[in-house]
């Protein structure tokens, strides 16, 4: 007779003041300078639920996860809560190589989460100020939503016109249709 035993589910979830005050992404994004044209919920590839954020400076795509928790990483490999993302960070490299041939410009391709700390800061059960939230994997940026914005306008070198973002803009529109 077998016995259907039920593994210990880890307790991801992180304390209540490691996660962002009063901060949502549609915050961040509407928040953006004018200049930035925001197209969400798009489809690209396989990957559904992105949001391509277009201005002067750059075309980003961003892949939000539902996730958050403690980040391990390297420069090959991406856990976050215990859970392997690999496959996640090859879908979003992906369709944003495929967005990118589609448009014939770069994209940045962004993972996004709500909140990830290092195991450190954990066993620390304090956030430390000098983390940045921010890491480089496999050609994908990982931020946190409170990065995202910082992220994003350290890029300065203006490289369209504003009628060139609008034409991307309505480009991604109809590529996402």
């Amino acid at each position: 007779m077998f016995f259907n035993r039920k593994a210990k589910q880890p307790d991801t979830a992180l304390p209540a003041h490691f996660l962002p005050k009063n901060s949502r992404l549609h915050d961040v994004l509407f928040n953006l300078p004018d200049n930035w044209q925001v197209r969400e919920n798009l489809q690209i590839g396989h990957v559904p639920g992105c949001t391509v954020l277009v201005s002067e400076v750059g075309i980003f795509v961003l892949y939000p996860q539902d996730i958050c928790g403690v980040i391990l990483h390297n420069p090959r490999s991406l856990i976050v809560s215990e859970q392997n993302l690999n496959p996640q960070l090859q879908m979003a490299q992906q369709s944003a190589t495929m967005l990118s041939r589609m448009l014939n410009q770069r994209v940045h391709a962004v993972m996004l989460f709500k909140q990830l700390v290092e195991p450190e800061e954990l066993k620390a059960r304090a956030l430390s100020q000098s983390v940045t939230r921010e890491w480089e994997v496999e050609n994908v940026k990982v931020v946190t939503w409170e990065s995202l914005r910082a992220y994003i306008l350290t890029y300065t070198r203006k490289i369209f016109t504003p009628e060139e973002v609008v034409a991307l803009s309505r480009k991604i529109k109809e590529l996402g249709k």
